[in-house]
């Protein structure tokens, strides 16, 4: 990256810390304990404590109209297992988007357009939001969603659990909030819940809030970087001693000789097919 670049970088940086601008990320999750020591972690902890984010979890129970405050319930047609209702969750998000001020007289607030026009990044003060459901879809989480949520000031991920959602909801969100929602996999594998697959992609949004990692070069020039066009895997790499049972470092990383060391860098990073990420904009709406 050239100096302009890194420039660019830090005067944004300061202006985030100087007006404000904080991602603000919020869980829906039955189970909201199982992010306390996830909230405690380097990463997350450092970002709240520079006030680059705010971090908070929402229980659907609390919007239940039973006594028992249920949030399953058998599925009709048959099938083994639980559903979550639709009701506890839709309202949970009605009040995720009137308490962060998303609406106003019933439309919505958002200023999504409003972007840098070199960095691409909002501009302090706008408003922007998307509603993540982690789900078995066809769209897989990659590096290119982790910068298109790293620019929204509003992140809610909506924990399944169980068997899965009632329909209802995703049909609700693609009604109000077409624009603003992604249902998104991190691979051909099931977890219990959402609840991983967010901290997961919540760690790759993270990181790339100035600020966070000391040096914007070590994620500029990491595997899967838009900078890099999402084409490369990083280089191998290697720390003290310089000899582990029998296998050195490579001579020319000792050398200092630093156009040699970044060619053989670039030759040692593994080049991929423009291809191999599917949707690589990280920009589709619900379906």
């Amino acid at each position: 990256m050239n100096l302009n670049g890194m420039i660019v970088l830090r005067i944004l940086g300061v202006i985030y810390f100087l007006f404000g601008y904080i991602v603000h990320i919020t869980y829906l999750s039955i189970f909201p304990e199982l992010f306390d020591s996830f909230r405690e972690t380097t990463l997350i902890s450092r970002a709240v404590d520079k006030n680059l984010l705010t971090f908070e979890t929402i229980n659907p129970r609390h919007f239940c109209d039973d006594k028992h405050r249920v949030v399953d319930d058998e599925i009709y047609g048959g099938g083994h297992g639980l559903l979550m209702k639709a009701p506890p969750i839709i309202a949970a998000i009605k009040h995720w988007i009137e308490k962060n001020g998303l609406v106003e007289n019933g439309t919505l607030k958002v200023e999504s357009g409003k972007r840098n026009k070199k960095t691409h990044h909002p501009i302090p003060g706008t408003l922007n939001f998307k509603i993540i459901i982690p789900h078995p879809s066809q769209d897989v989480f990659n590096q290119s969603f982790a910068h298109n949520w790293s620019e929204c000031s509003h992140l809610l991920f909506i924990c399944g659990r169980y068997e899965g959602i009632d329909e209802r909801v995703r049909l609700r969100l693609k009604k109000n909030y077409p624009d603003h929602t992604q249902r998104i996999s991190l691979g051909q594998f099931v977890t219990l819940g959402g609840e991983l697959p967010a901290m997961t992609m919540t760690e790759a949004v993270v990181r790339l809030l100035p600020g966070v990692i000391n040096t914007e070069l070590s994620w500029i020039e990491e595997s899967y970087s838009l900078e890099q066009n999402m084409q490369n895997l990083e280089h191998p790499q290697y720390t003290r001693p310089e000899v582990v049972e029998g296998m050195k470092v490579p001579e020319v990383l000792l050398s200092g000789h630093h156009k040699k060391i970044a060619e053989w860098k670039k030759d040692n990073s593994l080049n991929l097919p423009p291809d191999f990420f599917f949707n690589r904009r990280g920009d589709r709406e619900i379906e």
